[in-house]
């Protein structure tokens, strides 16, 4: 029993050093978003093949805890 115990507090304080149980912040979460809709703009389902690619900057963001550089804008097309 008592080995058990040591062996949690032991993983619990790994985890807490490497930063594994922080979770990026709100404010992160809403940049990152705001960032993957500039680069990827929303375009009415079916009028364009979708891919992952907005779902995809945004991971990377929040994996980066929000230091991407700001993306360009597309130009729009008329």
């Amino acid at each position: 029993m008592v080995c058990g115990a040591l062996a949690l507090l032991m993983m619990v304080d790994v985890a807490v050093r490497t930063g594994a149980l922080a979770a990026p912040s709100a404010e992160v979460a809403r940049k990152c978003m705001h960032f993957s809709y500039i680069a990827y703009p929303y375009q009415r389902p079916g009028a364009v093949k979708m891919s992952g690619d907005r779902q995809s900057y945004f991971r990377d963001c929040m994996a980066k805890d929000g230091d991407v550089p700001e993306p360009v804008a597309p130009p729009k097309q008329q």
